[in-house]
């Protein structure tokens, strides 16, 4: 049985590398979907949070377009890839013996995911939640993508930020 830790007693190196790994799999997973990042920053003083910022949508959601329901559930889908990103990281290397138990880093994400979540009215919100977020696990444990979030991490923990170019130079050759 894993022994869980206070968050405080967790060093700040591995926490910033949780959030690293968090913000680096929203990266990877709206990549796949050509959802492009302007940036990513992993806020100061000690980075324990972060954030990924996309490039907008030029035009707006319409529930008579399919296109636009599939975007939706698109946007649960990177939305649900923090916390899958960042359990990465806690099951295995460093973060592995620091797990917190319970993380509360995808609170914001949640947040995030009520408009998109009142768009598609489904029958079942936690089934949809559940499908979107096998559905981000399923792109980040591919080989290559997991190389390239661990990369991208290692580059955000190291700088706190990430551009467009940098993310690209690590993906592109990645995933081909």
């Amino acid at each position: 049985m894993r022994r869980h830790h206070e968050l405080s007693a967790i060093p700040a190196e591995i926490r910033r590398a949780a959030c690293a790994f968090h913000e680096a799999g929203h990266i990877i997973v709206g990549w796949h979907h050509e959802r492009y990042v302007t940036h990513a920053w992993l806020r100061p003083p000690y980075g324990f949070t972060g954030e990924t910022c996309f490039e907008p949508y030029r035009k707006g959601f319409q529930t008579e377009r399919q296109a636009d329901l599939r975007r939706a559930e698109v946007e649960i889908t990177i939305l649900s890839a923090g916390h899958c990103g960042e359990m990465i990281y806690w099951n295995e290397g460093d973060g592995l013996q620091w797990y917190p138990g319970e993380t509360q880093s995808h609170a914001d994400d949640l947040e995030q995911m009520r408009p998109y979540i009142a768009f598609l009215r489904p029958a079942d919100e936690l089934a949809l939640r559940a499908r979107c977020a096998r559905a981000a696990a399923a792109i980040l444990y591919q080989p290559a993508r997991l190389a390239a979030q661990k990369a991208i991490a290692k580059t955000l923990v190291e700088r706190r930020r990430i551009d467009r170019d940098e993310i690209d130079e690590i993906i592109r050759p990645a995933t081909g």
